[in-house]
């Protein structure tokens, strides 16, 4: 919520937040199979009085984040900054998904050990099904983000896209550095090319060249480049290996998503 809040201040925008109230029902064909009607509505029950707590919680934490921060609250389309507070139902991914796509930016927290099987799960539903670029707040709520901009650069596709979706972030920041490894695929050859791409658009920017052969090497690398030139965003391709491969062998993305202490801007 303070990242979103930071880059809906940043360009006037107007940011959804949004809740998603779990469905007791879609439990039923987990705990289900050899339990009673009578022990199935006990924990469907306590699963609705759970999710309740929850949106209450939830709820609770908007409205004081909006009084201290004094943010304007709008439900309709205004100009300006404002939030809202949006409640769907059923699954946390699937419903960021489809929000997602009547947004221009979705925001979400990095996933985090602790619960990292739904925060990953809501990280790749918004990647994979979300159709626009995800921003990933940094666990500790960050200052800034995109006053320095660190872009890595791969020479893929996806990181193509991020950086064509981050442009109104590229235009208004203070420092840009553009940085590529020799194992990154074939981005180093065109690092150069990047960097003359926003000159032209009157975008400043230096190209670095740094070591990086083994994706975990690369992902290590990638963010020390970033801690080096003190960036609070990152911009990059994500998953332009498959989840499955990044899963068995580690990748980039999966690096820099678990690890990265700035905010992160991703596109596939």
């Amino acid at each position: 919520m303070a990242a979103a809040m930071l880059v809906g201040r940043a360009f006037g925008a107007h940011v959804d937040v949004l809740h998603v109230r779990a469905d007791p029902r879609q439990i039923i064909p987990y705990v289900g199979e050899g339990l009673s009607g009578a022990l199935v509505d006990e924990v469907i029950s306590a699963a609705a009085n759970d999710g309740g707590r929850r949106e209450l919680e939830a709820r609770a934490l908007f409205d004081e984040y909006c009084e201290s921060k004094v943010v304007p609250i709008a439900s309709a389309p205004q100009p300006g900054f404002s939030m809202a507070w949006r409640v769907d139902d059923g699954r946390e991914d699937e419903r960021a998904a489809m929000w997602a796509r009547t947004a221009d930016l979705a925001v979400a927290s990095r996933p985090l050990a602790a619960a990292e099987a739904q925060t990953t799960a809501l990280f790749e539903g918004l990647v994979y099904e979300g159709g626009l670029p995800v921003l990933l707040s940094p666990p500790t709520p960050p200052k800034s983000i995109g006053k320095r901009i660190l872009i890595g650069w791969n020479g893929g596709a996806e990181c193509a896209r991020a950086i064509a979706s981050a442009m109104p972030f590229l235009e208004a920041a203070e420092a840009i550095r553009v940085v590529s490894m020799p194992g990154w695929l074939d981005g180093l050859s065109r690092i150069e090319r990047v960097r003359d791409r926003l000159a032209w658009r009157g975008i400043a920017a230096e190209a670095k060249a740094c070591p990086g052969e083994a994706p975990v090497e690369i992902g290590r690398n990638l963010l020390a480049a970033a801690s080096d030139f003190d960036a609070d965003l990152i911009v990059m391709g994500a998953y332009t290996q498959s989840r499955i491969r990044q899963m068995v062998l580690g990748g980039v993305t999966r690096h820099a998503v678990s690890n990265a202490e700035c905010a992160l801007f991703l596109e596939r």
